[in-house]
């Protein structure tokens, strides 16, 4: 049994779940641009702990996102300046944790008690 599409449903654009507006792919650019920066200005030539950092920060980058897509919906319950203050609060917070935990695996891996991926 075939459906034959009307033409209102033929000529609807398809709606993908990421749309990135022109802004968002420029904030991207300055994000990368940023932390491209600060693992430069650490002064640290192993190959290892820069990809640690550079995946750290995509990684940031990428909770960061989720988070705002979570709180988008939240909005309505919690109020929108409840949900940017839980929002700051809370990527501060995991900016800060991840901070640390570099810095630790930083350490271990320069006080030689650490190999990490095999390098």
């Amino acid at each position: 049994m075939t459906h034959a599409e009307t033409p209102d449903a033929a000529s609807r654009p398809v709606r993908t779940p990421v749309q990135f507006r022109v802004w968002q792919l420029w904030l991207l650019a300055l994000f990368v641009a940023v932390a491209l920066v600060n693992i430069r200005d650490q002064r640290r030539g192993e190959p290892t702990l820069i990809a640690l950092a550079a995946g750290g920060f995509a990684l940031y980058g990428l909770m960061g996102w989720g988070a705002w897509r979570l709180l988008r919906r939240l909005r309505l319950r919690i109020g929108a300046t409840a949900a940017l203050v839980l929002y700051l609060v809370a990527m501060a917070m995991l900016f800060l944790a991840a901070t640390i935990a570099y810095l630790l695996i930083e350490h271990a891996y320069l006080a030689g008690g650490v190999r990490l991926m095999g390098w």
